[in-house]
């Protein structure tokens, strides 16, 4: 660990140096990552003009959706992988081989390019976050409970989406073209984790079938939990269940990694 830590500093400069060569498709990823909350929050918010009642829908006013759809793109942000995209081209050019030679596991370097990423674009995004708050007019219900707990709920559903997006990537030792898995995971966390719409007013099934996964515990919790729509006991129940995510996906990468590798080798890499 000790190694890692006095690693890490070094793969951060090195990542971040590696982002500015990639400026504009640095600032095109980071807008798409407020266009399409924004939209939906347009969309959510016309939606409710044509209700019944004409105010609410599923208890959402048009400010409650701002509100939401506003902290999806804080969270989406603060939480997005792209591993599940990007290891089948690392594999098949051959740069794996390179990280696989270093002293340090590849995901550690995956890691230091995805914080690298996240500090780099924030400059981008903070300006825009900002302007989308006075356009909208969000209404937050954030209090004291839900500031200190911020900080340790959008963390944990960053490590929990960036284990699982590495887990599913590491298929692309057997499958090197991930494209389609990547869309069929992007796909479930627009459904099943709150990024189309918020979870509670989905159908039943489909709230069923996403607490049985792990996609509503990155995008939907954090995003009501600082809303200050969930109560304490919800909060904590929510990080138990971030916390045990993250606990089975440290034991799925554990047993993948070993068998990728050995999968790797096989084949003359």
């Amino acid at each position: 660990m000790k190694a890692i830590l006095r690693a890490m500093p070094a793969l951060f400069r090195q990542s971040l140096a590696e982002m500015f060569q990639y400026r504009g498709e640095m600032v095109l990823w980071a807008v798409w990552g407020v266009v399409y909350p924004a939209v939906a929050m347009a969309m959510w918010g016309v939606a409710v003009h044509g209700s019944p009642d004409g105010e609410t829908i599923g208890g959402y006013t048009p400010s409650d959706f701002a509100a939401y759809f506003w902290l999806t793109m804080v969270v989406g942000h603060a939480t997005t992988a792209w591993d599940v995209y990007e290891m089948g081209w690392l594999i098949r050019s051959g740069r794996m081989s390179a990280r696989l030679l270093r002293p340090l596991l590849p995901i550690w370097h995956s890691l230091a390019d995805n914080f690298a990423y996240k500090v780099l674009t924030l400059t981008i995004l903070v300006p825009l976050w900002l302007l989308v708050i006075a356009v909208a007019e969000p209404t937050f219900q954030t209090g004291r409970f839900e500031l200190l707990v911020a900080v340790p709920v959008v963390l944990l559903a960053a490590v929990l989406n960036y284990l699982w997006g590495y887990n599913l990537a590491l298929l692309a030792f057997w499958f090197t073209r991930m494209d389609a898995i990547g869309h069929f995971w992007f796909g479930a966390t627009l459904f099943l984790g709150g990024r189309l719409a918020p979870l509670t007013i989905m159908p039943d099934p489909v709230q069923r079938i996403a607490s049985a996964l792990p996609f509503k515990w990155v995008i939907w919790f954090p995003a009501e939990a600082l809303a200050g729509r969930l109560s304490p006991a919800a909060v904590y129940s929510g990080m138990v269940n971030q916390l045990i995510w993250i606990a089975v996906a440290l034991i799925v990468f554990v047993v993948m990694w070993r068998r990728s590798v050995r999968r790797y080798s096989a084949v003359g890499a």
